[in-house]
């Protein structure tokens, strides 16, 4: 063969190689693109928005244990989702009631309540205080709990329970079908095993190990630490001053 023949061989083998890994390049490119496009479509897809109507979806919802008086002195503890803090001088929690309830008759005619919380420990008697009423019974009783009368507020609190705040009703709104009692914070009472042990003065949120529920879903504990607030933030990377 040749020589003119054999370098004439070799290009055309070049020239074959060089179209093929254009091609593949192409394929590959397009590949990445088609993948980019495809990822970008199922992270829009995670954020379509559906319509659900009118529900009280805030999560988690806290769970307070209301305790109150009846006319006979009776005390008696209700559970309640629709509480939380709504005001800080005075320092005041709010809790929304049905009139259906007892707590709610109970609550009006002393104008005084107490916030139990709950540790996970307690999650049976926040269920059972919550799907049976005080009417006909007497809780504490069939739970064998003790209650404490308040040296502050016409109200029980339960021994058992980590956390106690006594609050006097400052306030009455009717909402419609609940309504809405705002207690300012005349106390607050915990146990002393789950306070911080660098202030004594702060709850440790794994100490305490609250409970809350997820609308329909049932009761939850706490998850990981997520990071201490002011410092979060600073994984963006965003600094208004630098623009």
């Amino acid at each position: 063969m040749k020589l003119s023949e054999l370098l004439n061989i070799v290009l055309v083998l070049i020239l074959i190689g060089v179209i093929i890994k254009f091609n593949y390049d192409e394929s590959k490119e397009e590949k990445i693109a088609n993948d980019l496009i495809t990822s970008e479509a199922v992270m829009d897809s995670l954020h379509v928005k559906k319509s659900v109507g009118k529900r009280p979806f805030l999560f988690p919802m806290p769970i307070g244990i209301i305790g109150s008086y009846d006319s006979c002195g009776t005390p008696n503890v209700m559970a309640a989702s629709w509480v939380g803090i709504v005001n800080s001088k005075p320092l005041s929690i709010g809790v929304s009631l049905r009139p259906a309830t007892y707590t709610y008759k109970n609550v009006m005619r002393t104008k005084s309540f107490t916030v139990n919380i709950a540790n996970e420990k307690l999650i049976s008697y926040v269920d059972w205080v919550g799907h049976y009423t005080g009417k006909e019974m007497n809780k504490f009783e069939e739970l064998s709990l003790t209650p404490v009368r308040s040296k502050l507020v016409d109200a029980p609190y339960v021994h058992e329970f980590p956390v106690v705040l006594e609050c006097k009703v400052v306030e009455i709104t009717n909402l419609g079908k609940h309504t809405h009692f705002v207690g300012e914070i005349m106390d607050v009472k915990v146990d002393t095993a789950i306070l911080k042990a660098d202030n004594k003065n702060l709850v440790d949120i794994y100490k305490l190990r609250p409970v809350m529920t997820g609308q329909g879903s049932g009761y939850f504990g706490i998850g990981q630490h997520l990071g201490r607030g002011g410092k979060v933030y600073q994984r963006l990377g965003i600094d208004p001053k630098s623009e």
